[in-house]
Order: C-alpha cells, then sequence, then structure tokens
C-alpha cells in the first residue's frame, strides 16, 4: 500500500474512533441523566394531586369530574404518566402522552420498566379513588436523543470537515512524492535528462537539489565513460585493421608464394625415387601450410570482415543470415531477416559494430536458443526522443533453463557496452513467459555519422 493511501487510513480509523467512542460516551450518559430528570419530577407531581375530597358538598359525580379534570390538565407532561382510578380500579381518567415518544429500541434498552405510586384520595375515611403516578423516562429519553443525534451530527461533522482538511493538506504535501518518483523511474531507464522542480516545501526542495546534483554527475559520468567506450572502440577498430592489413599485405604473400614451390617439391619428390624419403615431410609442409592459410583468413575475417568492404553492410549482414546455422547439440535454425528500409551509409564504425553485434546475437542463439528460428529485424527510420535510430531486434526461442544471454560470459555486456559507447541503448530479456528472448538495440544515426568522421 501506498504511503498516502497508509496515512489516509490511519486518519479515518482514528477520526471514526474518536467519533464512535464521543458518541458512545453521550449515549451511555443517557440512561442516568433520563432517571434524575425523572426522579427529580415524580415528588413535585405527586405533591399536587388532592389527598381529600368531600362528596357531601358537591356530590360524588362532580368530585370525580374535578378529579378528571386535574388529570388531564398532566395532558402532554413530561417525566410522569397520570392515571385516575375508581377503589375498585376502573380507569376514570388518563393524561395524554407527549406528541413526539423516543425510538421504541432505545426504551426497551436504556428504561426499563418503572413501579406506578399510588395516591389515596379520601372520602374522610373512605378511599374515593386513586392516582397512579408512573415514572415515565421515555420523556426525557426523548430529548436525550434529539440532544445526542445533534451533538453526534455535529462532530461527525466536524470530524469529516477535520479529516478532509487533514488528507487533503497530507497529499497536497505528499504530492512531489510522485515527481521524485517519477523521476527516478526515468532515470532508471536510462533518461539523462529526468530533472526534478523547485518545491515549496523545504524538505522537498532539498531532496530535489540532491536529485539534480546527483542526476547531473551520473549524466556527466555517463558522458565520461561513453566518451571513454568509444575511444576504446574507435581504437580497437583501428588496431584491428592496422593488424588485418598487416597480415594480409606483409604475412599473406609469403605464405600464398611458399605454395608453387611446395608443390614444386612435391611433384620432384614423385618423380625421383632418390628423393622418396622426402615425401612424406613434404606431405606434411604443404597440409600445415594449408592449415596455416585457413586460419589466417580466419583471423583475418575476425579482425575486419572483408564483406564489409566489398558488400557493404547490407550485403555482409545478408549474406551472415544466408549462411547455414546450427546449435551445439546439430539442430538447424533458420535465419529470417527484416531488413526493410533505406540503408545509409553510416561510417565504418556503426557498419563494423551492427555488423559485430549481429554475429553475438546468431552465436548466443547457436548456443542457447531451443527453437529452430531466429528473427532479425531493421528500422532504419525509428525515432526516440525525437533523434534517429537504427533499431535493431533479435528474436529467438529459448527454454527457462538456460539464461538466454550468452551462459554469464562477456557477450551480452560486450554489446551493451558497445550500444552505450555509440551513445544508444541496449536491452535484452525474456518474453512471453520465458519462451522468447528478444534483444532491443537502439543505435544513433546522427551522433555515428559525426563520430565516423573522426575516425
Amino acid at each position: 500500500m501506498r504511503l498516502k493511501n497508509r496515512l489516509a487510513l490511519v486518519i479515518v480509523l482514528f477520526l471514526s474512533t474518536f467519533v464512535g467512542c464521543y458518541s458512545l460516551l453521550l449515549l451511555l450518559e443517557v440512561p442516568e441523566r433520563a432517571n434524575v430528570e425523572t426522579d427529580g419530577a415524580l415528588p413535585w407531581v405527586i405533591s399536587l394531586l388532592p389527598g381529600h375530597v368531600d362528596t357531601s358538598l358537591h356530590g360524588a359525580a362532580a368530585q370525580r369530574q374535578a378529579l378528571a379534570a386535574l388529570v388531564h390538565g398532566f395532558d402532554g407532561i413530561r417525566h410522569v404518566r397520570v392515571v385516575l382510578r375508581a377503589p375498585d380500579g376502573v380507569l376514570l381518567a388518563r393524561a395524554s402522552s407527549p406528541a413526539k415518544p423516543a425510538p421504541s429500541w432505545l426504551v426497551a434498552r436504556l428504561a426499563g420498566p418503572k413501579a406506578a405510586t399510588r395516591k389515596n384520595v379520601m372520602d374522610g375515611k373512605h378511599v374515593f379513588a386513586y392516582f397512579e403516578v408512573t415514572p415515565a423516562a421515555s420523556d426525557e429519553l426523548t430529548e436525550l436523543w434529539a440532544d445526542f443525534v445533534r451533538g453526534a451530527t455535529l462532530v461527525a461533522g466536524l470530524s469529516l470537515a477535520t479529516m478532509l482538511l487533514i488528507l487533503w493538506f497530507t497529499f497536497h504535501a505528499l504530492k512531489p512524492l510522485d515527481r521524485i518518483c517519477a523521476a527516478l523511474r526515468a532515470l532508471a531507464k536510462g533518461r539523462q535528462d529526468a530533472r526534478l522542480p523547485v518545491f515549496a516545501s523545504p524538505e522537498m526542495q532539498e531532496i530535489a537539489m540532491s536529485f539534480n546534483h546527483m542526476a547531473e554527475r551520473q549524466a556527466a559520468s555517463n558522458a565520461e565513460r561513453q566518451a571513454l567506450l568509444r575511444k576504446l572502440i574507435d581504437s580497437e577498430e583501428n588496431t584491428r585493421r592496422s593488424v588485418a592489413r598487416d597480415l594480409h599485405d606483409e604475412l599473406s604473400p609469403y605464405l600464398v608464394a611458399l605454395q608453387p614451390l611446395v608443390r614444386t617439391m612435391q611433384l620432384k619428390c614423385a618423380q625421383r625415387p632418390e628423393l622418396s624419403d622426402f615425401a612424406a615431410t613434404v606431405d606434411t609442409l604443404i597440409s600445415h601450410q594449408s592449415h596455416i592459410l585457413a586460419k589466417l583468413r580466419a583471423i583475418l575475417m575476425g579482425l575486419h570482415p572483408p564483406e564489409l568492404e566489398t558488400l557493404g553492410l547490407r550485403g555482409a549482414i545478408e549474406r551472415l543470415a544466408a549462411q547455414p546455422l546450427r546449435s551445439d547439440d546439430g539442430r538447424e535454425i533458420d535465419v529470417v531477416l527484416d531488413a526493410g528500409g533505406d540503408w545509409l551509409a553510416f561510417g565504418p564504425t556503426l557498419d563494423v559494430s551492427v555488423y559485430r553485434l549481429i554475429l553475438e546475437c546468431l552465436n548466443n542463439a547457436r548456443r542457447h536458443a531451443t527453437g529452430t528460428r531466429v528473427d532479425i529485424r531493421f528500422d532504419t527510420e525509428a525515432k526516440v526522443q525525437g533523434r534517429a535510430m537504427l533499431a535493431i531486434e533479435v528474436v529467438n526461442d529459448f527454454s527457462p533453463g538456460h539464461s538466454g544471454s550468452g551462459g554469464g560470459g562477456l557477450g551480452v555486456p560486450g554489446m551493451r557496452d558497445r550500444c552505450v559507447a555509440l551513445g544508444g541503448s541496449f536491452a535484452a530479456g525474456a518474453l512471453h513467459d520465458d519462451k522468447v528472448w528478444c534483444v532491443r538495440m537502439h543505435l544513433p544515426l546522427d551522433a555515428a555519422a559525426r563520430n565516423d568522421s573522426h575516425v
């Protein structure tokens, strides 16, 4: 869970707990307050009720009417219920209840049944009638419930407003973290221009300044590393060309010139019996000479492919793709080349680098591919951040048990360093549930042309 979400959850839980506890405390005080109010009203009401009548003056019927009128005078009174009954318990009059009773569940839980208090109305020595005064805590509960609802609503509203304000402030204060994370992701993807803006918060601004300083130093370090790698590659290729030229021009002619001489010796040994003892030696000399010439041609091919000089980059890659490719376990692998687009003169360094990159990919596929096909795709019109790029993609099948990366050797790191030295990017990894190994390379054409102009 993200930090902002965790903070929001903590704030919501804290304020919700606060509102819940406050409401519970208010609710727990309701029964006590209701009983206090009710018990205080009961003696006052009983004291207002008469205890004697004189039926000899106005008659029993008139006295009953007077007592009933007195009871109805308590209509709507809170806290108590007043009932007038005859001596035999027959109901004579009842005071009406308030118009808005408390919720029944609240009364049932907080206001239990109350015993009625009886007050006799005497006519001389005889009971003429009696009053039943019953405490009615439900009336006080109605008022207290209304107060509770108002108070709880007010607290909940204030808490909600406070929670929203705190969440807004928290999210606003942590908003720069999104920019910082985005800049870190961009820097991790190789965006050397990733920078953070000026923040209002001093803490965030200190982080931004540190990040920008780090990014500038890393960009400078990468630029120095790229320039050094470029010089190393240029020096390596120049050395390769020089060695290849010296071997071809100095050593190769002598080895080739020896061929007719040893052939003549072989012929003389066959024609003259006295030289038959030397025939085996001459044959061995011819075999060694042929082997040296073959190794010399292979060395010359590794130092500087002659196809680049005679066929150009596209022709050299097409010939490379057309050559039979067999895996280490003997499987034949088809190389499918998609070399569309216009092929320009990329320059000698970029040409030989692309050729060696493709050759390394094919060598890795020969050693580690588990399928029977390798796809090579070129895009000479690719654009990355507005720069003209040569995009290369090499895809082959492989099993999850293989790394697909040259067995942990120097193949993939060497390709990455070469791409970085040329100002490009390199990515290699598994796709489609570890069933396909893909190598993607982007090489800037403009930078390559500028750099090659100094070679």
